[in-house]
């Protein structure tokens, strides 16, 4: 296995690959299924919960890996008293880092022959924030305009497969106040304070579902308070629509962020799940 970093644009994102290697002793022409993860934190950080414990999981299954560390702010830079001291332009404003995503995408193609990648399954994958990333690329990597955004063939970040967990599926900005009642999602996507409709429509995966949007696993709880499991209802229902595959996995059990259903991503008992573990 092969593990490095590259940095990912201009803004401070970069991404983590777990990169297998074929090997004689098995077969020296084998191609691995390649995941790519998205970590959430509600565009204003990627977690860490849902990066490296994942990440090392599919390995074991016998996947390349991408972890994209889109960039962001972080959160210090939102735990503020005004809406001065904000960020004036924060690296999150939609399409930026959905961009840095298909870019990464594109990398892995590019790169397939060198890192054995079979190009039936690259999937792309993402965890509530992150999952609302990887739906956007999942329904808008077609758009003309996003090819000319990142300077690639649309057709080498398109992902073959989406997996979606407690992702934001429905997007609207929920309120994550920090110090005040700035609502810190809305600032980070749009860069601004009040809800612009035309904005949010533009990043919002389930106004952009069509027969391009890949085969997709969706799972989330109902004890989701964040995130309502009916994003992922609704986002099934209009694959459903278009003749899109889907599975679909409803758990009763878990709060938002539940990851691999097990105490190597929690400390809590509430964060663990063994139907989601398994």
């Amino acid at each position: 296995m092969k593990y490095f970093e590259k940095k990912l644009g201009e803004r401070g994102g970069y991404v983590k690959y777990y990169i297998q290697e074929p090997h004689v002793e098995i077969d020296p022409n084998r191609k691995f299924p390649t995941l790519v993860i998205c970590p959430g934190g509600a565009y204003l950080w990627t977690s860490f919960r849902e990066d490296e414990s994942v990440a090392l999981r599919f390995l074991a299954e016998g996947f390349n890996v991408a972890v994209v560390h889109y960039a962001t702010e972080g959160r210090e830079a939102y735990q503020v008293e005004t809406v001065d001291d904000l960020p004036a332009s924060p690296a999150t404003v939609f399409p930026n880092p959905l961009v840095e995503l298909a870019t990464a995408v594109a990398e892995i193609r590019n790169h397939k022959e060198e890192w054995a990648v079979d190009e039936d399954y690259i999937i792309v994958g993402g965890f509530s924030a992150g999952g609302n990333l990887a739906a956007q690329l999942g329904t808008l990597w077609h758009e003309d305009w996003l090819s000319n955004l990142v300077g690639e063939n649309k057709e080498t970040y398109r992902p073959t497969h989406l997996l979606l967990a407690y992702a934001a599926l429905d997007f609207t900005p929920r309120k994550l106040p920090s110090h005040g009642e700035i609502n810190t999602i809305l600032h980070a996507t749009t860069g601004e304070l009040e809800l612009n409709q035309e904005k949010i429509d533009r990043m919002n995966p389930i106004k952009h579902v069509s027969k391009y949007t890949p085969p997709s696993f969706i799972w989330h709880t109902l004890e989701d308070v964040l995130v309502p499991a009916t994003d992922a209802l609704s986002f099934s229902q209009a694959l459903s629509k278009v003749e899109v595959p889907y599975e679909l996995h409803i758990f009763n059990k878990g709060k938002h962020g539940l990851v691999l259903g097990d105490l190597r991503t929690g400390i809590k008992l509430d964060q663990a799940n063994a139907q989601v573990y398994k």
